[in-house]
């Protein structure tokens, strides 16, 4: 063994530690917005499949009954408001997920 390779330091150590926390904090940054679109398509895909199953429903119902849209009108405004509320529950569930990453990013710092 050569004489001139010396173990790491301490003060190597945390030039290191450093610098693969700017990195990780770049990396939250890059994915920051995509994570943002996604939850935008979520949200949209959930209003757009709750109102298409109830208008479905709804006029399949109408077809078998022989009746005027009225299953086509209250089940699609049922399908509407599912789709809603299951928007809502998605855009509060990434909430959570933000504050509760906003904090354990405060307790690694503090």
């Amino acid at each position: 063994m050569s004489g001139d390779s010396q173990p790491p330091t301490l003060k190597d150590f945390s030039e290191r530690l450093r610098a693969a926390r700017e990195n990780q904090e770049d990396a939250r940054e890059i994915r920051g917005p995509s994570r943002q679109y996604g939850l935008a398509y979520r949200v949209a895909i959930e209003m757009a499949a709750g109102l298409a199953v109830g208008a479905g429903l709804g006029w399949a119902l109408d077809r078998w009954l022989g009746t005027r849209p009225v299953f086509l009108v209250v089940l699609a405004l049922m399908g509407f408001a599912a789709g809603v509320l299951n928007s809502w529950r998605a855009a509060q569930q990434a909430v959570r997920a933000a504050e509760e990453e906003e904090g354990k990013g405060e307790d690694r710092r503090g």
